[in-house]
C-alpha cells in the first residue's frame, strides 16, 4: 500500500531532521483517504489539485517520491474511468457516436485527475499510462459494438431460416393433407354406377339396367317406334305398341 511506501521513505530519512519527518506524516495523511477511496472503486475529487498541494507540500527532498505514489493512484483511477464509460456507452444505439462521446467524456473527466504541472517533474496526461487507457476504452467500445453487429446479424440469419423452414414445413403439411384425401377417396370410392340397357328385336320393348353403389334397379320400357314413316302411320291407324310409351321402375 501506498501508506507503507511513505513509511518507508520515512525510514530511509530516519536521520532527518524533525520538520521531514513531520512532512512525511502530513504526506500520509493526505495520500491514505485518497487510496482507500481508490480501493472502493471510487474516483477522488478534484484529484489532481490536491496530488499538486501534498507534493508542495513535501518539499524538495520528498517530492519526487510523493509523486510516484501519487501517480499510481492516477493511474488506477484513469482504469476506473475507462471501466465506468465503458459500461455507459457499450450498449448505446449508435456506436460511432458513442466512441467519439466516450473519448470525450474520458478526456474532461480525466482532465480533473491529472495533476497540474511542476517544475522538475513529468506531466501525468502524457505517456503510456493516459495513452493506454484513452486507447483502452475505444478498444473496449468497438469491440462490443462489432460483437453486437454479430449477434444481430446472427439473430436476423436464425429468424430467416426460421422462417424458411416453416414455410417448407407447411407446404409439406398441405402436400400430405392433400395426398391423404386422396388416398381417402381411393379407399372409399367415388361416386360410380354400371348402366346397361336391351332392346327386344321387333317390338317396342327395352331393358335398361342400372347399378349404383349397392342400389340396383331394373327398367321396363315400351318406346315409340323412331322410325317416321311408321310414326305417322301410327297416327292414321290408331295408337299400338309401336308408337305407345311405358316405363316401368323395379329397384333392387
Amino acid at each position: 500500500a501506498l501508506g507503507l511506501a511513505v513509511c518507508a521513505v520515512g525510514a530511509q530519512a530516519e536521520d532527518a531532521s524533525g520538520p521531514v519527518s513531520d512532512v512525511l506524516r502530513h504526506l500520509n495523511a493526505e495520500i491514505g483517504p485518497m487510496e482507500q477511496q481508490v480501493d472502493a472503486g471510487h474516483i477522488v475529487p478534484k484529484f489532481g489539485q490536491r496530488a499538486a498541494a501534498a507534493i508542495r507540500q513535501a518539499g524538495p527532498e520528498l517530492e519526487r517520491a510523493a509523486d510516484g505514489m501519487l501517480r499510481v493512484l492516477f493511474l488506477r483511477q484513469l482504469a476506473l474511468l475507462r471501466q465506468q464509460l465503458a459500461a455507459q456507452f457499450e450498449k448505446a444505439g449508435t456506436p460511432v457516436e458513442a466512441v467519439t462521446q466516450a473519448d470525450e467524456l474520458f478526456v474532461e473527466q480525466a482532465a480533473d485527475l491529472v495533476r497540474p504541472s511542476v517544475e522538475g517533474l513529468a506531466d501525468w496526461d502524457v505517456g503510456k499510462g493516459y495513452d493506454q487507457e484513452r486507447d483502452a476504452l475505444r478498444a473496449a467500445l468497438q469491440g462490443a459494438f462489432g460483437r453486437d453487429a454479430a449477434l444481430a446479424r446472427g439473430r436476423a440469419q436464425a429468424a430467416a431460416t426460421q422462417q424458411s423452414t416453416t414455410e417448407v414445413i407447411s407446404k409439406l403439411q398441405s402436400q400430405m393433407e392433400t395426398l391423404q384425401t386422396k388416398v381417402a377417396n381411393l379407399r372409399a370410392g367415388s361416386p360410380w354406377f354400371l348402366s346397361s340397357s336391351y332392346r327386344i328385336p321387333g317390338t317396342p320393348v327395352q331393358l335398361i339396367g342400372r347399378w349404383q353403389q349397392n342400389r340396383g334397379s331394373l327398367e321396363f320400357s315400351l318406346s315409340p317406334d323412331k322410325d317416321p314413316a311408321n310414326s305417322e302411320a301410327g297416327f292414321v291407324s290408331g295408337v299400338g305398341p309401336a308408337n305407345l310409351g311405358l316405363t316401368v321402375n323395379v329397384g333392387v
